[in-house]
Formats: C-alpha cells, structure tokens, sequence
C-alpha cells in the first residue's frame, strides 16, 4: 500500500535551498510519504548533489528541459498519482517547512471532504517572524491578488482555517482524487498564475481552498532580487489571461483601462527612472496574452534590469534635516522609513485621519525650515484631488514635487486620458475576440481535461 502522501518539490537552479527543503521534509515528524524531487534541467549540479545527500530516500526525476513551475509540478503529480497516494503535498525548492507542517496540512483535509487545497502559514525566510500570506483572495474589480495577513509581524491569534480562493502551490496539500476529476496544472501558464488558476478551477468543481495557519513554512522568493525583467513578463501576461477568460465580460473595459494604466506608470516613471526594460517587456507580455501566445517566453520579451537606476527621491530632500510623512492607510511606508533611516533623515510618520489631509500637518509644531512633508501612497497618479503642497512618493519611488501646485500632475494625468481615449477601446476589443478564442479552446479541449496520468 502506497504511502498517505506523495511530496513533489519542483526545482531550477537553486541547490542551496533545494537541500535545506528536502532536510526539512526528512525531519518532519510526520513519515508516512513518499519524496518525488522533479528537476527541470538545472545547470548549477543541483540533481548530482541530491543524488550524492539522498539517494534511496526519495525518487529524483529528471526533465530533459525546464518546463516551468507547471511542468515541473505536473511531472511529479503524475508519479504520485500512478503510485496511488491519497494526498498530493507540492513544494517550491525554496521553502523550510515546519516540524508539523505536513500533519497540520493533512488533518484539514481529514476533517473535511469539502476541502480540496489546502495551504500553509506563509512566512519569510529573511524576517522569520513576519508573514508573506495566509490564504489570498481574488480582486476582480482590481485585477489582482490579495494576500491576507500580508505583513503581519509575530501574529498571534490567526484563525486555524482562512478561506481563501488561492493558496500558493509553495506549500499545498491536495486532494489526489479532486485531482484526477480536475486536472493537473495547465501547462500553458510555464509560471505565475498557475496555481491561482489551478485553485479557480477547484472552486469551480465545488471544492473549499483554504489555508491553515498551523501549518508554517518560510519561504525565500519574497527577498529575491531579480535581475531580469523574468517575473514581471509571466506575472503580467498571465494575468490578463486569467481575467480575460474568467472575469465577468461587463468588466473587461475596465480592465482594458488598467492594461493601458499600468504600461503608461511603467513607461513614463520607469523612463524617469532609468529603468526602461520593465516597460518593454510589459508591452510584450500584453501582446502575447492578448495575442494568445502562452508557455515559455518567446526571443525579446526578457531583458537584463539596468543597473544605473535614478534616485528620484534624493535631490528633493539633499538639504533636508527632517521629514514628516503623511501616509495613506493602504500604503506601508516601511520602504520609505528604511530608506530614510539610511540616508540619516530624522522623520515622523502620521496617517491620514478622517478630517483630511491637511488637517494631519496644518499647524504643527514641528515644521521648521529644514522640514518636508512626504505624502506616501500607493501610486503618485492616484492621489486623492485635495493632495497639494506636498512631496508626493509612492512605494514605486515614484516622486511628484507639487510644493507649487498641482500643474505637474495634471500634465501627467492629462496624458494618460489621451492613450485611455486612444487605447482602451481597441485594447476591449481584442479582450473581447481573446475570451471568444479561449471559450473555443476549452469546448475543444473539455475531452482532454483530465489530463492523463501515464
């Protein structure tokens, strides 16, 4: 009888983490699994090394190229399924799992059949006291992920169990039997969005996705600086794929509206910035998504970052001695204090009250000469129209100095309606004739999604 569960971890190139992932396994206090490591073609002697460490304490499967996160992880899926294990435990190779972990993770799924995913506590690895996530839900109206406990320092009281409508496949335990109704990771993806799909498609089956917050992992990605314009190209293009084919369709103007939004912000600050690459290949990545282009990036869509890079910020505070900060509530300005402590800046953090913005400095004590107000929010573009004055910087570094009025950001702005006027019609219409094709696609391929396990 096959081992309760089957542990695929999925690594590229990363052999350090890779061997701390596997010992963490190896020391849990749970025992009854069996270990699939699936390589993708790793360059960096990452197989030859756990070959040597490991040998018969885990099964080392080889792909003859990298596959991505959803070719790798399906790889290992299929192994397990073929070997009959209850449950399926997915690993990134860059994660520390807890002593407990694996048996938190499956007493969830003991508990309740109506659970098909269930995640961990997510924790960083270079602050091991501080969440990345427990659980995230799905922002339809923004486009976007949201992590919940995001930040969090030496949280206490979390619930044991977070609904959620994706789990990080980092650290997932699923259903082997949902699985085999549902299909293994589409492929398509490579990376990023694969397993929010993935999750989607669960919720779509009926199944709960939940994280459990007595399941700790730390996690090493979050902290990585990347070089490449890699993440921003897959994270980009996939998204507009998932929403164009799963949003509602009344919403796709809008995010019509943020694709020409959020490659504007990229090509205009990131040209102030010194950092061009990020908007061109965040100009391909719509091109592709719109274009139906899916799997490993094509030639010319990933670029080395540049490494001179404009500090926007320093010039307006060189002669400054002291800043007060006026932070919008959704913005952290944990970033901006960190810079500021570096750059020896006395400051005081306020937040925006319920009385105005204003109000926060209007008479204070503490304005000398020597002092600036930074407003801080999330983006420069999207500052409420009462915001003046002020320095305005965002968590980007994004900087718009309206000390002498609002003139400079409605130049900005101006030119941003002109390329909405222009843009987003035809950017709708392609939305539009990308969902037709993606609708065609899974009609077609309905026959085909229980992906086969041999």
């Amino acid at each position: 009888m096959a081992p309760l569960v089957g542990i695929v971890i999925c690594n590229f190139n990363k052999k350090e983490y890779l061997i701390r992932c596997i010992e963490s396994v190896l020391d849990s206090s749970y025992q009854n699994f069996s270990l699939y490591v699936v390589d993708n073609a790793s360059t960096d002697g990452s197989a030859e090394l756990v070959r040597e460490l490991f040998g018969g304490k885990l099964t080392l499967i080889m792909n003859d190229e990298n596959k991505g996160g959803t070719g790798g992880f399906n790889r290992g899926m299929r192994e397990a399924l073929r070997a009959g294990h209850r449950y399926i435990l997915l690993l990134d190779n860059d994660v520390v799992i807890d002593k407990e972990t694996i048996k938190h993770l499956i007493d969830v799924l003991e508990e309740d059949p109506s659970i098909g995913i269930v995640g961990s506590a997510i924790y960083k690895m270079d602050a091991p006291d501080q969440l990345q996530e427990v659980g995230a839900a799905i922002d339809w109206d923004e486009f976007k992920v949201v992590p919940f406990y995001q930040d969090v320092l030496q949280p206490k009281h979390l619930p044991y169990i977070v609904e959620s409508d994706y789990v990080p496949a980092c650290c997932a335990l699923i259903r082997a039997d949902a699985v085999r109704q549902i299909g293994l990771m589409d492929e398509k993806w490579f990376i990023h969005w694969d397993d929010i799909e993935w999750c989607y498609r669960f919720k779509q089956r009926g199944y709960r996705v939940v994280a459990c917050s007595r399941a700790k992992v730390w996690h090493k990605t979050g902290a990585v600086l990347h070089t490449s314009t890699f993440p921003h190209y897959y994270l980009t293009r996939n998204k507009i794929r998932f929403f164009a084919k799963y949003a509602k369709q009344d919403n796709l103007m809008n995010l019509a509206k943020m694709i020409v939004d959020e490659w504007f912000k990229a090509l205009y600050f990131g040209g102030l910035k010194g950092k061009r690459t990020v908007a061109q290949t965040i100009y391909m990545a719509y091109e592709d998504a719109l274009n139906n282009v899916t799997g490993r990036a094509k030639e010319h869509r990933i670029f080395e970052m540049e490494t001179v890079k404009v500090d926007l910020l320093e010039p307006v505070l060189r002669s400054t001695s002291k800043v007060i900060v006026i932070a919008e509530s959704d913005a952290n300005p944990t970033i901006l204090m960190n810079y500021m402590a570096r750059k020896g800046i006395e400051y005081v953090v306020r937040s925006v009250g319920d009385n105005g913005v204003g109000s926060q400095w209007m008479g204070a004590q503490d304005i000398r000469n020597d002092t600036v107000v930074l407003y801080f929010c999330k983006h420069v573009l999207d500052i409420p129209d009462n915001v003046s004055h002020v320095i305005v910087v965002d968590q980007f570094f994004n900087v718009m100095d309206l000390r002498k009025g609002r003139d400079a950001i409605r130049a900005v702005r101006n030119l941003r309606q002109q390329l909405f006027e222009g843009m987003a019609p035809l950017i709708y219409a392609r939305l539009l004739h990308l969902r037709h094709v993606l609708s065609v696609q899974e009609e077609g391929n309905k026959d085909d999604a229980k992906i086969p396990i041999s």
